[in-house]
């Protein structure tokens, strides 16, 4: 027994270790990789209790690991150092050594247990260059901590805790000779009674240890091999029991390691590489081998899944023996108070070498620190928070949270975690994830009921290593550039999504803590939103994402996000212009494929030179027509809120804002150009009766917007276009682009300007011949471009579709190409400068070409005649510049 408890003492030996030691003899600073260099102050230090972490190492005397097997196991070293080892435990013993005081820190229970596990390693070491009565004093301060934590008052029973406690009184008995055999046996009798009565209460039927971390779970493992080795020498009746609970134990240690060679952050977990472990033969398994050494060695396990019910847990990878598989881990666990953080029902995921979907980890253990109470909170987990307050960190209601199996697969599973621990509601949480081509596709569906009205807040931390690009309903994340994953949610209820990082005001929020002490700002996503019930579906994607992607990662592209309860991706371009200079154009995006939210027509409005703004509809799945989600119009408040905030920022007023877009941009354009006052709208064939539209193709987006698709709010969204012509100013002026062809113009614009009669509003209307839907967005931009020139002229006019320049046929030939409107006749005058040198006579063909051109500076006047009424209007082409060998600087 002496022989395996010799095994299992501490005895670090390498350069580390003994650089260590050194410096601590020569400079009087105790060195830890986890503290930094502390000053010993020949004492002073016993009194330093401010940090918490810190007291239990240094009270504990785990210092003493770096001196075992380096400077007292030299012969040249030890007689120095044997006695200024002597002179530190005798300056704690001053203080604290006749047990007359106990504050929390020096006889807390498990530091009083290592600082016995250091006194057993010292004694040995210091008995031949120690006087006797020195090493007599040394020995009955081992003997009387051997007292102390063999008292049934002292003992920690129930946790780990008190299972060092046992172990430093196992190893004391086996070790400490000088102690009488009769209280040596009555200590080994003690320690051997309460390992077991811990050891088989503290691992649930799954194996898992009940402390709720994974590193835990090993430690105390690692632990059960070590009593089993002594015990095993005896022949000692539990050594069978041990041998059965480390084999059941050994599957959960194995699948809950990353494919790096660690264990996730989950608690209290504090992350290393496990290859120490791998090689220590903790289980007897190949298997948990070939996972703590990402494998390196060892037998890859059969399995790439694992659920256990009993335990809360659920794992999946993609493969064994890749660094970059994907990694899953759910947790609907609450196996015990220790160790135990507020992440019912939180998921972890790590892919291709990175944290994606992560967690805060332990800040540490001074539970009056703002950080460490968020690392323990539900804010810093995957969790729901409801009414801004998180689950306590334990409250006896263990049995309030479990997981149900509903599907284990070789490739994925099913399961459903459930939480009552929550104020009045209760969460469940369906986790499935299946491969499709070898790539894992995981859906999550969140179920929350109340009795009551709660204001909630679901969570998702993000890893430090990746940026978030934020969208209505979910978001992107991009590594070094490069996007590794998305999640795009939808539900019942209006939310609100909002991204933050390294917050400490008004509470703590968005940090990750890589080891104890060490925080790090991290993004996390926070989805917000109010009722009695919800739910939300959502879908996380490591390819075949749900969201293209639009480069808004990209920082040269300088897309912003708006602040306030709903954010809005932005991009503001500055006017090119000098005539520019005095308007903003704010361009609203037609309908794409689901997933697809980009900008419309910036290439045409960035070369009109004026202030321009694309706003992305990038809420729901295809869009909310910048107005609605579950009929809550925050949104549409957004949306005008930014606008003004452009308008404030260039010194702008209303009637200098001009709001475009077609087809659903074009219905948003008049929207927020007439709740905004705007000078000037200029659409192309836009959705009016929107409900009604979008009933057949678009359900999704009726659905997002109205809450349903029912035949109630099909009609409360028709209406909306109408009520923004009752509120447009007089002064707002509306135009409107539409194809003969297009079922909008008789479903949609006809009845609005009908209706805009009604109520004395003027809509300048444009109707081209043919010219079906399809083909409106390559019309509307000429239609757009001239129109703005035509506000930055101060003409005035309205302009038609047209395009002018030279031929590409002939170098020395000017076109003009109108589309003339239905009804409407053409005729034009060229001018050389001032000097008008040719002209067309009125037609219905919208074509003229001048031939034999020579150098000069021209444009064009367009005249247009309305055959019914003679009504004539006009407009001027902008300059063309024809200079040999006849390179136009074109216009449209």
């Amino acid at each position: 027994m002496r022989e395996a408890v010799a095994r299992q003492l501490p005895q670090a030996a390498d350069d580390s270790a003994r650089l260590r030691a050194e410096t601590f003899f020569r400079d009087g600073e105790i060195v830890s990789a986890r503290f930094g260099n502390l000053a010993f102050n020949d004492g002073e230090i016993w009194g330093d209790a401010t940090k918490r972490s810190q007291a239990r190492f240094v009270h504990g005397f785990l210092f003493f690991s770096d001196w075992h097997g380096t400077v007292l196991s030299d012969p040249a070293a030890a007689p120095e150092y044997a006695a200024f080892a002597l002179h530190v435990a005798r300056s704690w013993a001053a203080d604290y050594g006749d047990g007359t005081q106990m504050p929390e820190v020096s006889h807390h229970d498990e530091t009083t247990a290592q600082r016995l596990i250091q006194l057993v390693c010292l004694l040995p070491r210091l008995k031949d260059f120690v006087p006797q009565h020195d090493y007599n004093w040394l020995a009955e301060l081992a003997m009387d901590t051997a007292r102390l934590l063999a008292t049934e008052d002292f003992h920690a029973t129930g946790n780990n805790h008190g299972m060092f406690q046992d172990i430093a009184l196992l190893y004391f008995s086996v070790m400490c000779d000088f102690a009488s055999p009769d209280e040596r046996e009555d200590f080994f009798a003690t320690a051997t009674t309460r390992l077991h009565s811990y050891f088989s209460s503290s691992f649930t039927s799954d194996g898992v240890h009940i402390e709720n971390t994974p590193t835990y779970h090993l430690m105390v493992s690692k632990h059960v091999h070590g009593v089993l080795d002594i015990l095993s020498k005896t022949g000692h009746p539990h050594a069978d029991y041990y041998e059965s609970l480390l084999r059941n134990a050994a599957e959960y240690a194995t699948h809950a390691v990353m494919p790096n060679g660690m264990y996730p952050p989950i608690s209290d977990t504090t992350q290393q590489v496990e290859t120490r472990a791998a090689r220590q033969n903790i289980f007897d398994s190949a298997e948990f081998a070939y996972a703590a050494s990402a494998g390196k060695i060892g037998s890859k396990p059969e399995r790439r899944t694992l659920v256990l019910p009993d335990s809360g847990y659920a794992i999946y990878r993609s493969s064994w023996g890749n660094p970059k598989a994907s990694f899953a881990y759910f947790s609907a666990a609450y196996n015990a108070n220790y160790h135990k953080h507020s992440d019912d029902l939180s998921l972890f995921l790590r892919s291709d070498g990175v944290d994606l979907l992560s967690e805060a980890g332990a800040y540490g253990y001074d539970y009056k620190d703002p950080l460490t109470k968020y690392g323990y909170s539900s804010y810093a987990h995957n969790c729901l928070v409801v009414d801004g307050v998180s689950l306590p960190r334990t409250d006896g209601s263990a049995h309030l949270t479990t997981l149900e199996a509903h599907d284990i697969r070789t490739d994925g599973y099913k399961v459903t975690g459930r939480t009552r621990r929550l104020t009045d509601t209760a969460h469940s949480r369906t986790v499935d994830i299946q491969e499709r081509e070898g790539l894992p596709y995981i859906d999550v569906s969140d179920t929350i009921e109340s009795s009551g009205e709660h204001s909630y807040e679901l969570l998702w931390n993000l890893g430090t290593d990746v940026e978030a690009v934020v969208h209505g309903q979910g978001f992107e994340l991009f590594h070094v550039g490069r996007k590794v994953m998305d999640l795009q949610f939808d539900a019942d209820v209006p939310t609100k999504v909002s991204l933050h990082k390294g917050e400490m005001r008004p509470k703590p929020l968005g940090w990750r803590f890589p080891r104890f002490g060490e925080a790090l700002p991290a993004p996390v996503v926070k989805i917000s939103f109010q009722g009695s019930r919800a739910q939300l579906h959502t879908r996380i994607r490591l390819a075949d994402f749900s969201y293209l992607d639009r480069g808004l990662n990209d920082k040269s592209a300088a897309w912003r996000r708006s602040s306030g309860s709903v954010g809005l991706n932005y991009l503001s371009v500055p006017a090119s212009s000098a005539s520019g200079q005095g308007k903003l154009a704010v361009v609203f995006t037609a309908i794409h494929q689901a997933g697809d939210f980009t900008f419309n027509y910036k290439k045409s409005v960035d070369a009109s030179g004026v202030h321009a703004l694309y706003i992305l509809d990038d809420f729901g799945d295809q869009g909310a027509y910048y107005l609605a989600d579950h009929r809550d119009r925050s949104i549409f408040s957004a949306t005008q809120a930014l606008i003004a905030q452009e308008l404030n920022r260039l010194g702008l007023t209303a009637r200098d804002l001009i709001t475009a877009g077609s087809s659903k941009g074009g219905s948003a354009a008049i929207l927020h150009g007439a709740a905004a006052g705007a000078g000037r709208i200029i659409v192309g064939a836009p959705q009016v009766n929107v409900g009604s539209f979008l009933r057949a193709p678009h359900p999704n987006m009726l659905r997002f917007i109205m809450g349903d698709t029912s035949e109630d709010s099909v009609t409360a969204l028709d209406a909306v276009v109408f009520n923004a012509i009752d509120d447009m100013l007089d002064t707002t002026r509306l135009s409107i682009l539409v194809g003969e062809a297009d079922h909008h113009y008789k479903n949609h614009v006809l009845p609005l300007k009908s209706y805009a009669e009604t109520r004395k509003k003027h809509i300048e209307l444009t109707v081209l011949p043919g010219l079906p839907h399809a083909e409106i967005g390559a019309v509307y931009r000429q239609f757009l471009t001239a129109n703005i020139q035509q506000e930055l002229t101060g003409a005035g006019e309205d302009a038609v579709p047209f395009t002018f320049g030279r031929s590409s046929e002939d170098p020395e030939t000017l076109c003009l190409d109108v589309q003339v409107p239905v009804g409407w006749e053409l005729a034009t005058r060229l001018f050389c400068g001032a000097e008008s040198v040719a002209r067309t006579p009125y037609a219905a063909d919208g074509k003229a070409l001048w031939k034999g051109i020579p150098a000069g500076r021209y444009r064009a006047r367009v005249f247009l005649r309305n055959s019914d009424d003679d009504a004539v209007r006009g407009f001027t082409t902008p300059w063309v510049t024809l200079t040999p060998p006849y390179s136009p600087a074109g216009g449209s």
